[in-house]
């Protein structure tokens, strides 16, 4: 069964239990009911499957994937790689201070994957919790604006908006990110939550950032 919310999984998980809960009820009825007896045996195992799952859900639903992709972009080494994912984890950890003005212990973005050709490079949280998933957390926060920030495209009095007055380590840690990836000649997407949290801009509203964005 497939998922798109950590609702939906405690959803599926709360049916399964109350299902478990009458056939218990049931059975003590009606102890003589074997048919019923190996039902309910079929249904607790696939209720710890789930429940024994949900981990995994919980890790993937927080995957942070960010595309690259340009027609003159060259092939990306394992240096510049590095570079564009510590820009990102500065900028996420600058925006969780932008969000969170109290101090915090910032925990780094992993790379876990590049794809070849279009680069992907794959992100997560180390130990995701719900609270991540469920944008509780300080970090997932700081990342969610990541997202308000990418959706101001390159309108430089929107992005100093969404700022605001606290905003201008953020803004420098944004730039920073952005001018990695004008170095490797890239249009950009983000996506998160298994894609349907997505933004992007092309490499030209990068530019336009860049040289505009005067910090």
């Amino acid at each position: 069964m497939k998922f798109e919310t950590i609702e939906d999984y405690d959803n599926y998980l709360a049916e399964l239990e109350e299902d478990l809960n009458d056939m218990d009820k049931y059975l003590t009825e009606h102890p003589e009911k074997l048919g019923t007896r190996g039902n309910y045996e079929t249904l607790q195992y696939l209720y710890s499957i789930y429940e024994n799952n949900k981990i995994k859900f919980i890790q993937d639903i927080s995957e942070i994937n960010l595309k690259l992709d340009g027609d003159n972009m060259k092939p990306l080494s394992i240096e510049n790689m590095y570079l564009l994912s510590n820009e990102f984890n500065n900028t996420k950890n600058s925006l969780m201070d932008l969000v969170n003005l109290n101090s915090i212990a910032h925990e780094n973005l992993l790379v876990e994957e590049i794809s070849k050709g279009s680069y992907t490079i794959k992100f997560s949280f180390p130990n995701p919790t719900e609270d991540d998933v469920l944008r509780k957390s300080p970090r997932k926060k700081g990342l969610m604006k990541i997202f308000d920030f990418i959706n101001c495209g390159d309108d430089i009095e929107k992005l100093k908006n969404e700022a605001g007055p606290n905003g201008q380590e953020a803004l420098i840690a944004y730039k920073k990110f952005l001018t990695e990836i004008v170095k490797n000649e890239a249009d950009f997407t983000l996506d998160t939550e298994m894609g349907s949290v997505k933004a992007g801009l092309s490499l030209q509203q990068c530019k336009n950032i860049c040289e505009k964005l005067n910090i």
